[in-house]
């Protein structure tokens, strides 16, 4: 008993000292090799690996298969990741996903998480349900976001209106190469087209105001004025009151307003169109004294979307709405709403879509299902109780 109880009390300093010696091995991994390459862990690498682990599950309950599941040592991997997340939240610009220290302590946190599993099923019974069922969903889920990460690829796609298109641009910076190396960009034949249907948009009105042509900085330098080009709207700026008489604002032309300033201190009164132009008109602008002249800012986008039909290879086509902040779900594919000809604006004739292909959605869905089930019978026996 004694032996035991000592044992007890080295096995937590003993697991630190292997967590640390597992840190420095990552450190020095990334000295001589550079930052972890995670593209290296792409199917099927990252299914043998998975496979490798579940192992565990077929060692016999013994000292080897205790030691791995070690509430200690789960205690000290938890706080290396948190510490790592806190790093990764904090410290703009970090590398601690492509880091070796990071994925090693990743590695062993799975194979802890695999042992703990493990130990509980061998002896399940009703009352280890919630407990088996949350850490099998957390399990799936660090599976698919660590090593099933290596599949997911994004795509960018640009489409004209009223044509339909297959082919898109891989979008393949490596994340342990952000200085260019290791890019990837090429057109390859996807299992989807898009067709675009419409691409429409909505904008904010255009916004008067005084600058200095001069400096093109907005008048009164200390808090700039501007107003939006409604009818009737009026504003005061350097002794001048400007009052918007008129606005044109009509498709495939630049918006337009006819505005009337006067001086009441000195009598003078000008009236003019002022426009912010357009991809093939110029803007113009109404000159008051000095250098000073009325102008009229670009129109913001306030929302904007693609009415668009995907088909797939097996025949079956989606119409739908592709939004910003909205995608569009094909099977394991989600279609984003990326960008758009923002030269031409609301006239914009194509769209650019962003396309993401994460083949472990679904055991990600399953992860998040089971840690579900895990908090609703934990629920139900804390309230049978």
């Amino acid at each position: 008993m004694v032996g035991r109880s000592e044992r007890k009390r080295k096995a937590p300093v003993e697991e630190l000292i292997v967590v640390s010696a597992v840190i420095i091995a990552g450190f020095a991994l990334q000295f001589f090799s550079g930052p972890f390459d995670k593209y290296f862990l792409a199917f099927p690498v990252n299914v043998i690996l998975i496979a490798l682990i579940s192992l565990v599950f077929f060692m016999k309950r013994g000292v080897a298969l205790s030691r791995m599941a070690s509430g200690s040592l789960s205690v000290i991997l938890i706080v290396s990741m948190t510490i790592a997340a806190l790093w990764m939240g904090l410290v703009p610009g970090n590398r601690v996903k492509i880091s070796w220290p990071f994925v090693l302590i990743y590695l062993m946190l799975l194979i802890n998480l695999t042992a703990v599993l493990s130990l509980r099923i061998k002896r399940l019974s009703f009352k280890d349900l919630s407990f088996v069922l949350n850490h099998a969903g957390l399990l799936i889920l660090l599976l698919a976001s660590g090593p099933g990460s290596a599949d997911k690829s994004r795509y960018f796609m640009t489409v004209h209106e009223g044509n339909t298109e297959w082919r898109a641009e891989i979008s393949g910076v490596k994340e342990g190469a952000l200085s260019g190396v290791g890019a990837r960009e090429e057109a390859v034949e996807l299992p989807l087209a898009i067709e675009l249907l419409d691409f429409s948009m909505e904008e904010y009105p255009p916004k008067i105001v005084v600058i200095n042509k001069t400096t093109g900085d907005a008048m009164p330098l200390d808090r700039p004025v501007f107003k939006e080009s409604n009818v009737g709207a009026s504003f005061r700026i350097e002794n001048w009151d400007v009052r918007i008489d008129s606005v044109i604002d009509r498709p495939g032309y630049a918006p337009a307003a006819y505005v009337k300033v006067d001086n009441p201190s000195t009598g003078d009164e000008r009236e003019g169109w002022v426009s912010c132009g357009n991809y093939f008109q110029t803007f113009k602008l109404l000159d008051l004294e000095g250098d000073l002249c009325v102008a009229m800012t670009f129109p913001e986008p306030e929302s904007y979307k693609s009415i668009v039909k995907v088909y797939r290879r097996d025949g079956e086509i989606i119409q739908g709405d592709v939004e910003v902040n909205s995608p569009m779900s094909v099977g394991s594919w989600k279609i984003y709403q990326y960008s758009y000809d923002t030269r031409k604006g609301r006239d914009s004739e194509y769209s650019v879509f962003e396309l993401v292909h994460d083949p472990w959605v679904i055991p990600t869905y399953v992860g998040y299902i089971l840690l579900l089930a895990g908090a609703v019978t934990l629920f139900w026996k804390g309230g049978k109780k």
